[in-house]
C-alpha cells in the first residue's frame, strides 16, 4: 500500500512529502475535500521572535479572515489537546487577538521546551446556546478493518467514554443506531430549551467520512473532535489524521 492508493488529492500531496500524521490544518484540507463543512480558517507561518502585532495584521489581511468571535490556535505537531497545553483562546476583539497571540506562544513553549511551532491558526467560533459537542472519528482493527465511530466529545470525551463504533461502510441506519445506544443521547434531543440537532447533517458527515476512509485505505485513524453540531448546520472544529 502506499501512495498510489491515496484517492485524495490533498492526501495524496501530503503523503508524497512524507507526512503521516496530519495536524488540524493539514486535516482539514482533506476534509473539505470530501465536503466535510469546516469553520472558516486562516493559518499563517511561525517565525521565533515576531510580535504579536505582526501576527495579527498578516492574518487580518487574509480573504479568509473570519472575524470576531474567533479562535487563536498554535499549529504544532507536539501538542495534540491544544486546551491542555493552553495553546487555543476565544477572542472577540483585537486588543484580546494581541494578547492572546502572546500567551499561547509562551504556553506551547511551556509545554514542551523543544516544541515545533509551525504556524499560528484563526478559526471562526461556530458555536451558541444550542449547539452539542460530538466526537466523529475511525480507526483501523486489523480484526474488523476500518471502524466509524461516534459518540459524545468535548473536553471530557475521556471521561465519558461515550462512543458507538460500526464497520465501514456505513449507511443511515448505522448512524442512527449509532446515536440511539449512546448514553448521553438525551443531549442530542430537545434539551433544556433547545431543539434538537439537526440529524440530516450528522448523517451527511459520517456517510461522507466513511467514504474518505474507504477511498483512502492507507488512513488508520481520523479524529475529528469537536464535530460541533446544532439544529441547522454542524461543522469539524479540530481534527487529526494518522496514514501509513
Amino acid at each position: 500500500m502506499g501512495v498510489s492508493d491515496v484517492k485524495s488529492k490533498a492526501l495524496r500531496e501530503l503523503y508524497e512529502k512524507g507526512v503521516r500524521v496530519l495536524g488540524e490544518s493539514e486535516s482539514r484540507k482533506v476534509l473539505e475535500e470530501y465536503g466535510i463543512p469546516c469553520p472558516k480558517t486562516v493559518v499563517i507561518g511561525y517565525e521565533e521572535g515576531r510580535k504579536a502585532e505582526e501576527y495579527l495584521r498578516e492574518l487580518k489581511s487574509s480573504s479568509d479572515w473570519p472575524d470576531y468571535p474567533l479562535f487563536l490556535k498554535i499549529v504544532s505537531p507536539d501538542i495534540i489537546h491544544k486546551s491542555d497545553a493552553g495553546v487555543v483562546k476565544r477572542v472577540v476583539s483585537d486588543d484580546e487577538a494581541l494578547m492572546a497571540i502572546e500567551t499561547i506562544i509562551k504556553n506551547a513553549k511551556r509545554y514542551k521546551a523543544d516544541v515545533r511551532i509551525n504556524g499560528i491558526l484563526a478559526s471562526q467560533d461556530v458555536s451558541s446556546p444550542e449547539t452539542r459537542e460530538l466526537l466523529l472519528g475511525a480507526v483501523y482493527n486489523e480484526h474488523f478493518g476500518h471502524l466509524i465511530s461516534l459518540g459524545i466529545g468535548g473536553v471530557l470525551v475521556e471521561v465519558y467514554k461515550d462512543a458507538e463504533f460500526r464497520a465501514i461502510p456505513i449507511t443511515e441506519s448505522d448512524v442512527h443506531s449509532m446515536v440511539s445506544r449512546l448514553k448521553g443521547k438525551a443531549l442530542l434531543g430537545q434539551f433544556r430549551g433547545m431543539r434538537p440537532i439537526n440529524m440530516n447533517v450528522l448523517v451527511d458527515a459520517a456517510l461522507k467520512l466513511s467514504k474518505m476512509v474507504e477511498e483512502n485505505p492507507e488512513i488508520r485513524e481520523i479524529d475529528i473532535n469537536p464535530f460541533i453540531i446544532g439544529p441547522e448546520r454542524g461543522f469539524a472544529v479540530d481534527a487529526r489524521i494518522r496514514v501509513e
